[in-house]
């Protein structure tokens, strides 16, 4: 949670609060309730979350662990429980409105719990593109195969090693122009990546925030 001035410069210091376990609805809520009441003035919220979200209701939560998310009005409740005008998109898309250039293909990976992914054209976001589900190799996804639960696994050297593979596959699929890579996990790699592809931190991300209202 953090508090943007309009230009999407940081007014505070950001906050972090692990996620509650189990991860519901209502406890979430709570927490960001009580988060927000320590936070400086604020008129209006942008709101990150990790799944897709169509018109500020819920379709999938694939790491919270819970499908009381699926369906879920995030965005009417948030707005309820804060008082403030609220939007509500997937994470990776809103990170990407804070770190893209908005010229031609940018692509965008959040490296996390398990891996978010944002296209833009031009400036201009295809929503909820959620690749980290699709196939990568042996069976497996490309979320499961760079996932945090993978990085503590088999270590920092061999998911570098992974997250260079996958990187190199997305290239041709997509013909970016930029891949901007984030996440808190991107602090772990040990690879030189490529000059077409540019790291980011969580607090570029959160600048975001401000554009979802322009």
């Amino acid at each position: 949670m953090l508090v943007l001035d309009p230009q999407g410069a940081p007014i505070n210091e950001r906050t972090r609060v692990l996620t509650p376990k189990p991860a519901e609805p209502r406890a979430l809520l709570s927490l960001i309730e009580h988060m927000a009441s320590e936070q400086p003035h604020f008129v209006r919220v942008s709101c990150g979350f990790p799944g897709v979200v169509v018109h500020g209701v819920v379709r999938t939560a694939p790491n919270l662990g819970t499908e009381r998310w699926q369906g879920f009005p995030l965005e009417s409740a948030l707005h309820e429980v804060l008082k403030r005008p609220v939007r509500v998109m997937n994470d990776a898309d809103l990170q990407g409105y804070g770190v893209i250039r908005g010229t031609g293909v940018e692509l965008v990976l959040t490296l996390g719990t398990g891996l978010g992914s944002a296209l833009f054209v031009d400036g201009r976001l295809v929503p909820n593109l959620e690749f980290g589900h699709h196939p990568f190799r042996k069976g497996r996804t490309y979320e499961e195969s760079v996932s945090n639960a993978e990085l503590h696994r088999i270590g920092r050297k061999r998911w570098s090693r992974r997250v260079a593979r996958a990187i190199a596959q997305l290239g041709p699929i997509f013909n970016y122009e930029t891949l901007h890579l984030g996440g808190g996990n991107a602090r772990h790699l040990t690879i030189e990546l490529p000059e077409d592809v540019r790291l980011f931190t969580n607090v570029d991300g959160l600048g975001g925030g401000v554009r979802l209202w322009q």
